[in-house]
């Protein structure tokens, strides 16, 4: 563990080659990286290093509930919605600085900032590269007088969307009900395997032709290699419709429990629920409450495997909390065999409700020393004051 002030070394702090001598970049035979300090001064801190370099973000930002904040922030206005606006402003204008071209942010908001939040956005990153608001179900709901509130928001922008590749979710089917060619194999539906003529591209290299039982000619681009296509008919896997003719759009046979690659829903109804979340945190922390609202850690994975950015992706989330991210991340290395690497920045501030804990980035050190331990993962600590 490493402790600087921002005043014990000032000669150093502009000149990059001389601050990566203090761990300001992940060392070698490190893999990740905990740093203790307010966010904003760190993060202008870390850009000489971490310049287009990060593929993903996900920070749980504190919400604008009108209290006061515990950053250190300085404001001149008095209203609420300008001071959390301007809290939030420089630091996503330096998340964006972070992002590689083909990388994306994740900011979970609840509805009294939701809509500004999203204004702002569109400012910063393009209104372009909005990728969508992934709508997490968390449990019972949040009820007033008037309705219960189901979701939690969870905003995404890509750095250049053009550059971003399409999100990708792996499901096993379960819903084909109907077997119209009687094929031994059970029940199956159909899906698409082909582009239209219009929108073909006679130049690509799946553009090829097939022939139905019937000797009707198909020749359009397919969203197959030829050599997978001529496993597909080899086992009776594409349907050409119904006999004799053999005449319809050739679609693939798709049987229950294979897997199948979708694209995600931004209704996010498969991960864990808010008490889950508690009691797993609880367990971690061996201490009952003393982390508000945790996030599930299926969720924050849900979000990382659906981005289908590289498996040696690095991860970054600045109000770090109680580290569910890095967590998140460690899960899916060991689910999909990646080499993923983290960096946290969480800031000392009291915890929410009293416990043994000292500061919040003390609560947030204890998890991820836990599961890095779990994981066999490494994780270097600087605490800069």
């Amino acid at each position: 563990m490493f402790t600087f002030s921002w005043t014990d070394f000032p000669e150093l702090w502009d000149n990059p080659d001389e601050t990566a001598k203090l761990q300001l970049s992940l060392p070698a035979d490190s893999h990740s990286l905990f740093i203790e300090g307010d966010n904003y001064p760190v993060l202008q801190k870390l850009i000489p290093f971490y310049k287009e370099k990060i593929h993903f973000i996900y920070i749980d930002p504190p919400y604008n509930t009108g209290n006061a904040f515990t950053y250190n922030d300085t404001f001149s206005s008095k209203d609420n919605h300008s001071a959390w606006l301007s809290f939030m402003s420089r630091r996503l204008k330096l998340a964006k600085e972070f992002l590689v071209d083909s990388g994306c942010i994740f900011i979970a908001i609840d509805q009294s900032e939701l809509y500004v939040l999203k204004l702002l956005c569109d400012q910063i990153f393009g209104e372009n590269n909005f990728v969508n608001d992934f709508m997490w179900l968390h449990g019972k709901g949040k009820k007033d007088t008037w309705s219960r509130t189901l979701q939690q928001h969870t905003l995404c922008y890509a750095k250049d969307k053009t550059k971003l590749k399409p999100f990708s979710e792996i499901e096993l089917t379960d819903w084909a009900k109907t077997n119209v060619d009687n094929d031994p194999r059970g029940n199956w539906f159909s899906g698409s395997i082909s582009f239209t003529e219009n929108r073909s591209n006679p130049k690509h290299k799946n553009f090829y032709s097939i022939t139905s039982p019937s000797g009707v000619v198909w020749k359009r681009q397919w969203m197959c290699s030829e050599d997978e296509m001529k496993e597909h008919l080899k086992n009776n896997r594409i349907y050409f419709g119904s006999a004799p003719d053999y005449k319809q759009v050739p679609r693939l046979k798709i049987f229950n429990d294979e897997k199948q690659e979708i694209i995600p829903k931004n209704i996010i109804d498969c991960v864990e629920s808010t008490r889950a979340a508690q009691k797993h945190l609880d367990d971690l922390l061996e201490t009952k409450n003393s982390f508000d609202n945790p996030k599930p850690v299926s969720l924050i994975t849900h979000l990382l495997r659906i981005s289908n950015l590289p498996k040696n992706a690095l991860v970054m989330d600045f109000f770090a909390g109680s580290g569910t991210t890095f967590e998140s991340m460690l899960n899916l290395n060991k689910e999909d065999g990646g080499s993923r690497k983290a960096i946290l920045i969480q800031k000392p501030e009291t915890p929410q409700k009293e416990c043994k804990f000292k500061t919040l980035a003390d609560l947030c050190w204890y998890r991820v020393q836990k599961n890095g331990e779990q994981f066999n993962h490494k994780i270097e600590k600087i605490i800069l004051i």
